[in-house]
């Protein structure tokens, strides 16, 4: 009989905040938190939502910029209000400028039909959305309050998420009535939708719960859970995947604050939804719009459907989802990632099977992705070491380099160098605790042969637990030598492992090594060659789905 999944222990906020992601996910986290320092993002830029003071992108989505803005240099500030220039503005600018029924933006009558703006008198310029772009912003803003007030103890900050609660609970009637159902659904599905722009506000009003105990702001994300899945707006496909994907998380925060077991369910539902319905690409994201054929990708939905796949596993043990979460972020983030540091958008390409590949960067999105695809890196510091509920062991669900500590051990990992079709990594204990401890290293869904040493290079024995290494620390601690041999394999477009003789070429399929996946690789002055999906820049890249996918045209279409 199959042992029932364990369930881990992120690191508390402390330790979150000292971990330290080296290598070249650090690397990607230096330059996203450099990005975010420069000029372009100045006190003027990111308050706009809130004051209007220029008109910029979004300016609309009242509390969108800002509010990430906000939540990212909460968690990457270390308590610092001037870890970035334009923060203790932010912190001191951000309540003078909440509206009385407790939103941000331009003053609204909630009853009104959505969007009742009319066009200008000479027709010139059609009505801006507003209704459904500030609950966006609410829902941003929201989450950056409560991280604001968490790590600044500023009481302000809390006033303001109470009241922005407040404000959910007091438009219930108008913004999930079931007699405006047909209303809601004539807004559409993209940035400006109703399904995209309401429930995801059921984040900030769990995450305000977790702070305040109040149940009322539970009882309210409940409420928006229950209406979004009797009125079908959780069905694909959907235009917008971000807004999806902060809903499917909103879910699973539901179901950790309240251990109701149909949220857990929604929220499975909708994973499954989207990975057997073909809506997550190879490289283990997905695209902007959730229709099969769109032609790029975008940074905050592989951010999201990171910590969606993160958090899955902290609530189930489920190791299917640590696969996916190590596919996006050493794939789909990692191309998604332009030459200035940010995110954005990257071309998608296609053949007759479906996604094939990567064409050019297309645009770096400076008032969304930059922040988002910062945060999940700051949520990721949570994951890297976690401790066994009844702290019998430390676990550590992905191998790259990173420095981190549960406050009783701490882990230093780094790769090293192997030979060819290996993946060797040393990992340094240090025991701060009286008695010993065991650390369990998951065993990937790409691993081969497993070979243990200790610091001097003698042979250990592998003692495995279904996906688990486990190694016992001593009270003194020590190093290790974990050695994988890594096969090149293929998979179908739906992450099955299929064999040669399986007719694959007839398919389609993607080749896999490690982490890592393979693609043809097509400079203009080098021939092509197979390789580690890696962003230069201006490469396109193709899997290796067929003899006859070795060029691309800028239409998307792999020929």
């Amino acid at each position: 009989m199959e042992k029932e999944n364990r369930t881990f222990c992120p690191l508390d906020r402390k330790n979150a905040g000292d971990t330290i992601l080296k290598g070249s996910i650090g690397e990607m986290e230096q330059r996203i938190l450099k990005r975010l320092q420069g000029p372009e993002f100045n006190e003027q830029f990111l308050i706009a939502d809130l004051d209007f003071n220029q008109e910029r992108w979004f300016t609309n989505y009242s509390g969108d910029i800002s509010g990430r803005f906000l939540e990212i240099m909460s968690l990457a500030g270390k308590s610092d209000p001037d870890y970035h220039s334009a923060l203790s503005f932010m912190l001191k600018k951000v309540p003078e400028n909440q509206r009385d029924a407790g939103h941000f933006g331009i003053p609204v009558d909630w009853s009104q039909p959505i969007d009742y703006e009319k066009p200008t008198a000479d027709g010139s310029r059609p009505p801006v959305p507003r209704m459904m772009p500030i609950l966006w912003g609410s829902s941003r803003i929201f989450t950056g309050l409560i991280e604001a007030y968490l790590s600044f103890g500023d009481e302000k900050m809390l006033a303001c998420a109470r009241k922005l609660g407040d404000f959910y609970l007091h438009t219930e009637e108008e913004l999930a009535s079931s007699l405006r159902v047909e209303e809601y659904r004539a807004t559409g599905t993209y940035a400006a939708g109703y399904a995209t722009c309401y429930f995801p506000g059921m984040e900030g009003l769990v995450r305000l719960y977790e702070v305040t105990g109040e149940e009322k702001y539970l009882r309210q994300a409940q409420k928006m859970a229950d209406f979004r899945q009797e009125y079908q707006f959780d069905r694909l496909p959907i235009e917008h995947t971000h807004g999806y994907l902060c809903c499917v998380y909103s879910l699973l925060l539901i179901y950790k604050e309240s251990r109701e077991k149909k949220w857990l369910v929604m929220a499975e539902k909708n994973w499954k939804d989207l990975v057997e319905g073909g809506y997550v690409m190879p490289g283990g994201g997905l695209l902007e719009k959730g229709i099969p054929g769109f032609n790029r990708d975008e940074g905050c939905s592989q951010a999201d459907w990171l910590r969606v796949n993160l958090l899955f596993f902290e609530l189930t043990g489920d190791a299917v989802y640590l696969d996916m979460a190590e596919r996006v972020l050493h794939n789909q983030l990692k191309i998604n990632q332009c030459e200035t540091g940010g995110f954005g958008h990257r071309r998608v390409l296609y053949d007759e099977f479906g996604v094939a590949g990567y064409g050019t960067y297309d645009e770096e999105a400076l008032w969304c992705c930059d922040f988002h695809g910062a945060m999940t890196l700051q949520n990721l510091k949570k994951y890297v070491l976690m401790e066994e509920k009844d702290k019998s062991f430390v676990y550590i669900p992905f191998l790259f380099d990173f420095e981190a500590e549960t406050g009783e051990l701490s882990v230093r990992t780094e790769e090293m160098k192997a030979p060819s079709g290996h993946r060797r990594w040393k990992i340094e204990t240090r025991v701060n605790a009286e008695e010993k401890r065991s650390i369990a290293i998951r065993i990937p869904d790409w691993a081969g042969l497993i070979s243990l040493y200790d610091g001097e290079g003698n042979a250990l024995t592998v003692e495995k637990e279904r996906n688990m290494l486990y190694i016992s620390t001593g009270k003194e601690g020590a190093a290790y030598i974990c050695d994988i041999i890594c096969p090149v394999y293929m998979e179908d477009r739906h992450f099955h492992k299929l064999c040669p003789e399986q007719a694959a070429e007839e398919k389609g399929f993607v080749l896999r090594q490690g982490p890592d996946l393979l693609a043809v690789r097509n400079g203009e002055k080098e021939p092509v060659i197979l390789e580690r999906l890696e962003d230069d820049r201006e490469a396109v890249y193709i899997f290796r789905c067929l003899p006859s996918a070795v060029k691309s045209s800028q239409s998307g279409q792999v020929q």
